[in-house]
């Protein structure tokens, strides 16, 4: 029995009466069976829902049609208000009159209007109900890694009442910013004691009964979803006991072995086993594995029986509600760009080394000299942008944000403690946005002198020369220097690759952590529940670190801290017809898809592309909300008043630039009859054959899903249209009368100009077949003459 229907025409003041017949359209949705069918001025006004509701309760609608603007402005609204009435708020539909019809310019916009309403008349009465569900996540929280944006972030859910395992592969939490010596504030145009700054933030971190440290550990392992977690820690050998080292150092003291010193950039050595710094946490002593020969001395050494060197690493399981990447970057190695000389000539560092050497726990205590020869340079070049902006193999493309204001940083402390060392800068170009300017001026005013032009070579000769062309004027230069400082680009840690690898997230092309829209949804991962923050996911100040660790801490602290309601325009699988092939597991992007015991989907994590559907041999995966029955329907309602090219628009970028066409009153042929999909991922050529063999004279496929940041996205959309064309052409159906536009939401004309363009194409294909088949008939009326 086909369900009762109520269809409610808005008239939105002039702006669709205006344009279309009201009476006409009434006629038509009465001749489609509608059990009510009424107009008022403004539907979405308190009086509009009144009347829909009241004819709900009155006539026992089980279907509402709302005939008004486009669903992305009031879809909600109406939901809300046949919810109310107690009809399920998934039996309404919105037929788009304003947008994409009545602003459309059109000789007879009417036409196109009753279309629509037919076809969402057609397909409402196929849909069925549907709820949202709600998801309580695990209140817990991964951070891994332990720099400033680690921290940070622990911090801010920790004081959200969120408990937080602080992954952190190194012995001691900290991270880059332990070993840079100075930061600079450029307010007071000073440089102020990085240590000092950041030692208050390790100690509360240490303190807070909700953070739970892990030092020399990192994530191996992820599966389950979104809320609910289960995360391997893989972690090495521990063979220092925290709960029994005193830190008296005893044990380093009777260590054979030196190795050199990586918290001092490899300027010095330390012990085997050894403290990484005074202020480490823990504050606990650890060994070295790899460079241990297990000789024993340090076990007969400790007084407090806290070593045992037989130790193994663990692997442990933690169940948590979301995950933060904050792993952090590692200073490029200079070494393969053997122009500038690094390990191949004394006396050339990086900016990192140099920052050791200026910081008064350094292997220099401060003193601005060559660890190798203990001299002080009397001139210093600084050489920009060292395999960063770079296309050469082995560099990379882009800036890496920080480097000036380094070189700015240790430029003027130079100055202000060594005012007899000279001080030259390289660069391409400075880069001191916002109020580093006012640094960037004050550090000119200490009488740093600017070269502005790349260095060719760096080559020795008793002293260095340091060979650049100054492209402000004055040409070739060969600069004598007793210290050449490189300031390298930024690049993934080893951490970041190996931790983005295990909880499965994409990367950019420079290998950082992809945020899943940079602009629009920052630090989200391309995995729902997965966020990143820090130098993870791309160059940055310790500033911005600090800011987007609060912002990925928020958006982690919004998931766990509520239930998550979520509505049901997500994938569904079958698990009676599933064999558990894994097709699906291996398609989705987002990692929807994933296997725990059997394969299931993810609902927070699927947004309902549909991609997956035609690819499950076994026809186990359907989209409830947007089925095929309900899709063959609307294709009826829109071909049955004659051919039409049918347009399968996706529901977030191309239709929405439909909308913006009419917005701003974009003509596009009286012929284009819009049906909106999740993406066109979603067709299966079942549904063009359906609408080719009803009538449609072509289809027009639109998707903006291929601007979406993940690639595989895009990759397997454009895979989905070709197959698509090979299989039509198998039924000989002609290919090009299917047309594929990739859409952009402000490129409404585009859009807009691709239907005219299929038009077009249509009628000329026409024109061809309608004079080779007057041929024929002229040449069977010449046979039959003879």
């Amino acid at each position: 029995m086909r369900p009762r229907t109520g269809v409610f025409i808005c008239h939105c003041g002039d702006n669709i009466r205006g344009a279309i017949d009201i009476g006409r359209l009434k006629e038509a949705a009465c001749a489609e069976g509608a059990e009510r069918v009424e107009d008022y001025p403004y539907l979405c006004s308190a009086g509009g829902q009144a009347l829909i509701k009241d004819a709900i309760r009155e006539h026992g609608l089980e279907r509402v049609v709302v005939a008004a603007c486009s669903p992305n402005i009031h879809e909600h609204t109406f939901r809300e208000c046949v919810k109310e009435a107690g009809l399920n708020p998934y039996l309404l539909d919105i037929a788009n009159v304003r947008e994409q019809c009545a602003w459309v310019p059109s000789e007879d916009p009417t036409a196109r209007a009753i279309d629509q309403v037919r076809s969402s008349i057609y397909g409402i009465r196929k849909a069925i109900p549907l709820d949202n569900i709600t998801i309580t996540a695990e209140k817990s929280a991964i951070v891994a890694g332990g720099g400033i944006a680690g921290m940070t972030a622990a911090l801010a859910l920790a004081r959200q009442g969120i408990h937080v395992h602080l992954i952190e592969s190194s012995p001691t939490i900290g991270g880059n910013m332990v070993r840079i010596g100075k930061v600079f504030s450029p307010d007071r145009l000073t440089e102020d004691c990085a240590m000092c700054s950041l030692a208050p933030i390790m100690s509360e971190v240490a303190r807070n009964k909700r953070i739970h440290i892990r030092t020399l550990s990192w994530i191996s392992h992820v599966k389950g979803h979104v809320g609910d977690l289960t995360v391997t820690i893989e972690s090495g050998p521990r063979y220092i006991d925290p709960n029994k080292c005193t830190s008296c150092g005893q044990c380093a003291k009777a260590c054979p072995v030196n190795v050199k010193d990586e918290w001092n950039a490899m300027l010095s050595t330390r012990k085997a086993v050894y403290k990484p710094f005074s202020q480490a946490v823990p504050a606990t002593f650890t060994i070295d594995d790899k460079s241990c020969k297990k000789c024993g001395c340090c076990v007969k050494a400790c007084g407090a029986g806290a070593i045992d060197l037989s130790a193994e690493g663990t692997i442990e399981t933690l169940h948590v509600g979301t995950v933060i990447v904050a792993t952090g970057h590692r200073e490029l190695d200079p070494t393969a760009k053997y122009e500038f000389g690094y390990g191949k000539y004394g006396g050339v560092f990086t900016q990192t080394e140099l920052a050791r050497l200026l910081a008064i726990n350094g292997p220099t205590s401060g003193r601005l000299e060559d660890p190798a020869t203990g001299r002080a340079p009397r001139r210093l070049v600084m050489v920009q942008c060292v395999g960063s902006r770079d296309e050469k193999p082995g560099s990379i493309p882009y800036c890496s944000k920080i480097c000036c204001m380094v070189a700015l940083k240790h430029a003027s402390y130079i100055k202000d403690h060594f005012p007899e060392t000279e001080v030259y800068i390289c660069y391409t170009d400075i880069r001191a946005p916002g109020s580093y300017e006012n640094y960037y001026r004050e550090v000119q005013k200490k009488g740093v002198k600017f070269i502005r032009g790349r260095v060719g070579e760096v080559q020795k000769d008793g002293a260095l020369i340091v060979k650049v062309e100054d492209t402000l004027g004055g040409g070739p230069m060969e600069l004598e220097a007793d210290m050449v400082v490189l300031s390298c680009a930024l690049e993934p840690s080893a951490g970041t690759l190996q931790t983005a690898k295990a909880l499965g997230i994409g990367l950019t092309p420079e290998l950082f952590v992809k945020e899943k829209h940079p602009k629009l949804d920052p630090v989200s991962t391309t995995s729902r529940g997965i966020f990143v923050c820090g130098t993870a996911a791309g160059a940055k100040d310790i500033t911005d670190s600090i800011l987007q660790a609060r912002a990925a801490a928020s958006k982690a602290a919004e998931l766990v801290s509520a239930p998550v309601e979520i509505e049901p325009g997500y994938a569904v699988i079958d698990s009676e017809k599933c064999t558990q092939c894994g097709a699906c597991v291996k398609l989705c992007p987002y990692g929807a898809a994933y296997t725990n015991g059997r394969i299931t989907i993810d609902p927070l994590s699927c947004i309902g592309l549909g991609g997956c559907i035609l690819r499950c041999p076994e026809h186990a995966i359907s989209l409830p909300s947007c089925s095929d029955d309900a899709l063959l329907a609307r294709i009826d309602g829109m071909l049955a008043s004659g051919p039409r090219v049918i347009a399968f628009l996706d529901e977030n970028i191309a239709y929405v630039a439909a909308d913006n066409a009419g917005v701003n009153r974009v003509a596009y042929p009286s012929a284009i009859r819009i049906i909106r999909v999740p993406s066109i991922m979603r067709l299966e050529p079942k549904h063009l054959l359906y609408a080719l063999s009803r009538g449609a004279s072509g289809i027009f496929l639109g998707d903006g899903t291929t601007n979406s940041p993940e690639g595989a996205v895009k990759a397997n959309v454009a895979r989905r249209v070709d197959e698509l064309k090979k299989a039509l052409a198998i039924e000989g159906v002609d290919p090009e009368k299917i047309f594929y536009y990739e859409a952009y939401l402000p490129h409404y004309r585009g859009l807009a100009a691709r239907m005219v363009q299929l038009e077009e194409a249509l009628q000329k294909k026409d024109a061809v077949h309608l004079h080779r088949a007057e041929g024929l008939m002229d040449e069977m009326h010449e046979t039959q003459s003879s």
